[in-house]
């Protein structure tokens, strides 16, 4: 409660205040809240100041840098759907595989810095067998996984192609006609009756051969043009087109159920072709060829179908990370 005396001393700063103020007159009203309200006034002031000053604080404070993500070995094993194939040039030190530099396991370790390619053995031609048998001059699969020092985080494979026989198949679409008989009854029996316990035994043999390892078993990318409409090859026909797709598909969904029998991941590369498809205007795969250095080249992704199938699998990695 105010006093006489701070009643004058009130209003005789009221007074000053309205003959004056920088040079402009304030009213009575404006002066009487302005003086009211400078405690208010006052502390906004202060906890606006306190906030800015935090806020400068957290700005000027340096950032926790993001945590590194932990360093990983992979060996990648299986046909030459690993290996590379179709996209030269090869290792010359030991060219029996065909390693290629931009196999699609060296070019994820591109994507993924974290990731160290410790162990190839993936190798061209290779069927199942090759996992337990020696190849093309190369100790088994399955030994050189065991022996890999240190053991490998991750393991890759890509498997079964050769068993059921498909790149005859393709190359036979080219020189004559896909399945001599008409149909593609043989293929589709052999896929669908004997391949899966022989997958599920191989995906087992991996997880016995590697146990704190994550196995990936990756898919097979669709080749073939998914309409007749984007197919520039003469030589294959509506029918042939579309018995090669569904023969495809139905090996892809032999190997994702094996892989999910024997407990193991699978990384589905059916659509990473997409658009760029064998026969289409912007391949990423290798013509058909049957004379020459090509030969072996054909039906398998080039440059941009190796990067294609390396983001494939980098993005389930990142998805499913562990």
């Amino acid at each position: 409660m105010q006093g006489p005396r701070d009643q004058l001393l009130f209003e005789a700063m009221r007074d000053r205040e309205v003959a004056t103020c920088s040079g402009r007159r304030l009213g009575r009203r404006a002066f009487v809240d302005r003086f009211t309200n400078r405690p208010v006034r006052l502390i906004l002031v202060l906890v606006i100041s306190a906030i800015t000053g935090m806020v400068s604080a957290g700005w000027s404070e340096p950032a926790h840098a993001a945590a590194q993500p932990a360093h990983r070995t992979l060996a990648a094993l299986g046909d030459s759907y690993s290996s590379g194939e179709g996209t030269p040039p090869f290792d010359t030190v030991d060219p029996r595989c065909r390693h290629s530099t931009q196999a699609w396991p060296r070019l994820l370790t591109t994507l993924d810095p974290s990731i160290s390619l410790d162990v190839f053995a993936a190798c061209a031609g290779a069927t199942t067998r090759a996992l337990s048998s020696s190849f093309r001059g190369e100790p088994p699969q399955l030994t050189q996984l065991r022996q890999a020092a240190p053991a490998p985080d991750i393991v890759t494979i890509t498997i079964g192609g050769n068993d059921a026989g498909f790149s005859r198949v393709v190359v036979s679409c080219y020189t004559w006609k896909c399945f001599w008989t008409g149909n593609d009854k043989y293929e589709r029996d052999y896929i669908n009756k004997e391949l899966p316990d022989i997958l599920v035994a191989s995906y087992q043999d991996l997880k016995t051969a590697a146990p704190d390892a994550r196995i990936l078993v990756v898919g097979y990318p669709s080749i073939i043009p998914s309409s007749q409409s984007k197919n520039t090859c003469h030589w294959l026909s509506n029918t042939e087109r579309g018995q090669l797709t569904s023969l495809n598909s139905l090996l892809n969904q032999v190997i994702r159920r094996s892989a999910a029998k024997a407990d193991v991941e699978y990384v589905s590369t059916d659509r990473a072709l997409r658009g760029h498809e064998m026969c289409t205007k912007d391949s990423w795969v290798a013509p058909i060829s049957v004379f020459g250095p090509d030969r072996d080249l054909s039906a398998h992704p080039n440059a941009d179908g190796q990067q294609a199938i390396a983001k494939a699998v980098s993005r389930y990695l990142d998805v499913h990370d562990r």
